[in-house]
């Protein structure tokens, strides 16, 4: 896989890590299914600025529109399954895999401390990929 397509599919494994799926979400209905921001916002209660750099963020890292389409498509099963490392608690986060309880970002967190369970699941991802491809 390419360079592109591992940065854009690390991005989404690291939201999906830290407990967002309301991203992941939003980023396939407006790329697959075609939804507008402004729908998506109102939907997910989220900011239509918040969600369109999100949006612009994965194609961006993805290269192009199309890949972008390409690897929320093709990972999209398989990160709705996972489940967080990160949950939400009264006065911040907790991490399930270190025990610690968080005050800064949690996609910091998942991104720095646990890169070796962001790797396996992008692994993964791109393993079911590959294997739905051919």
């Amino acid at each position: 896989m390419s360079e592109n397509v591992v940065e854009s599919l690390k991005y989404l494994v690291v939201k999906v890590l830290a407990g967002d799926f309301v991203t992941l979400h939003a980023l396939k209905e407006y790329l697959l299914d075609g939804e507008s921001p402004s729908v998506l916002s109102h939907k997910y209660r989220i900011g239509k600025f918040k969600l369109r750099g999100y949006i612009q963020r994965v194609i961006e890292k993805a290269g192009n529109y199309r890949v972008a389409q390409y690897v929320v498509k093709t990972s999209y099963g398989t990160l709705c399954s996972l489940t967080p490392i990160v949950i939400r608690v009264p006065g911040g986060y907790y991490c399930t895999v270190c025990d610690k309880v968080l005050t800064m970002n949690p996609e910091r967190h998942v991104r720095l401390e646990h890169k070796d369970v962001v790797n396996k699941v992008i692994s993964d991802c791109i393993r079911i990929a590959k294997r739905s491809k051919s």
